[in-house]
């Protein structure tokens, strides 16, 4: 009996999980077109093609309006949204960290939302491997948050930051936590970490590359998507990271950052203990050998 080649098995797979994924994931698109200034508390879960039209409308009118962000840190715009590509073992992950900075620039609370596939958490590391791989032929679970490596800057490639007001930053909150409550299925072709990013800038109203801005699906490299939206935004160079301020980071990372030091620390005042020990334990046998000795002299002279 012959077997079906796994090129056609796999491509037969891939044309089923496409269709599916495509039928489920036309009305996430549609539920998720917002503008700036749209109201996500009652964000619909799915809408009729009339009203996803309106929407459409409205929201490719707002993108009209004036950019409402900018490049650098004020008073007014203390809070930033940075879109970031890290390293990965496959072809890297975008995600979004955003908060509040001080006047020193210094981050004094922070959140990370990145879309991956269900199981990955930061203290997990390859939790997610078997949803990634199978979520590269048909959907599967997804998660909003951090993962594994978000917080670690030698994984970083490439970041672009922008400054915004109070208000779009309560807009911003809630349109992600209503993003959590919907989430949708991950595929690494149609919905992926790229196509959130590029959400969550579209929602910002963030000037964005062609290719990006008209494409339903972005297929492309994390750190390849967060250059072209520095460059279209007139950003060249590598604007830097920001430094936490004194007590800004929540408690599992603070422990986790303080516990390898107090460690350490414990462990080199046990070794130092057990090498004065062991010292002490060679000088006695040393001074009841010498106490012998004069001992013995002592008694030779007396006789």
């Amino acid at each position: 009996m012959r077997h079906s080649s796994p090129g056609a098995v796999c491509l037969l797979l891939f044309m089923v999980g496409l269709a599916a994924v495509g039928g489920m994931l036309v009305s996430s698109a549609n539920a998720w077109e917002f503008g700036p200034g749209a109201n996500v508390a009652g964000a619909p879960t799915s809408t009729s093609a009339s009203s996803a039209a309106a929407q459409k409308k409205a929201s490719s009118a707002a993108r009209a309006t004036a950019v409402d962000y900018s490049l650098n840190y004020s008073p007014v715009r203390r809070y930033f949204v940075e879109f970031r590509a890290r390293n990965a073992a496959s072809y890297g992950h975008m995600y979004v960290m955003y908060g509040e900075a001080n006047e020193r620039h210094e981050v004094v609370r922070s959140a990370i939302a990145g879309f991956f596939p269900a199981g990955d958490r930061r203290d997990c590391l390859n939790c997610s491997l078997y949803n990634w791989t199978i979520g590269h032929v048909l959907p599967v679970p997804s998660e909003i948050g951090a993962s594994d490596g978000d917080l670690e800057e030698q994984y970083v490639l490439a970041r672009f930051r922008v400054w915004i007001d109070a208000a779009q930053y309560k807009r911003l909150v809630a349109y992600i936590n209503a993003r959590k409550a919907n989430r949708g299925p991950w595929n690494a072709f149609l919905n992926n970490c790229v196509t959130f990013g590029r959400d969550v800038a579209a929602f910002l109203n963030i000037k964005m590359p062609l290719l990006a801005s008209l494409s339903p699906t972005v297929v492309t490299y994390p750190q390849h998507l967060v250059e072209a939206m520095a460059r279209a935004n007139g950003v060249y160079n590598d604007q830097g990271a920001l430094r936490d301020a004194a007590g800004s980071l929540p408690v599992q990372i603070s422990a986790s950052k303080t516990q390898p030091a107090a460690q350490n620390a414990a462990a080199e005042h046990a070794e130092k203990a057990t090498t004065e020990k062991a010292a002490v334990e060679q000088a006695a046998p040393a001074e009841s050998s010498s106490g012998q000795e004069e001992g013995k002299l002592e008694a030779n002279a007396l006789h």
